[in-house]
């Protein structure tokens, strides 16, 4: 549900978290400067939290469709990236001086 929303929210964590600290800086809020820091950072730590943690929104959606974690992406990379790589004889690799 919050991936549809991810973005949103997390901009929305990590600007109230600025403006906390921002805020923490003037003067006339020095009075309740601990509460805007510590909201501030918490803010800011639990954007970085909800960015590993909430998948996004399209990964979500493919993941919904099918049941399952979309790899064809990732199978699609691996194949590319055997395709463009030289090949080794098993004596180049051993001898450990890499030639072109």
């Amino acid at each position: 549900m919050l991936s549809r929303w991810k973005v949103a929210v997390i901009t929305g964590l990590f600007a109230f978290g600025a403006l906390s600290f921002i805020l923490g800086l003037f003067p006339l809020l020095a009075d309740i400067f601990w509460i805007l820091w510590f909201a501030g950072c918490g803010a800011c730590i639990l954007a970085l939290v909800l960015t590993v943690v909430v998948p996004s929104p399209r990964s979500a959606s493919n993941r919904s469709e099918t049941g399952r974690p979309d790899t064809s992406r990732l199978e699609a990379g691996r194949s590319a990236v055997n395709r463009h790589a030289p090949r080794q004889s098993a004596a180049d690799s051993a001898d450990g001086v890499s030639r072109p």
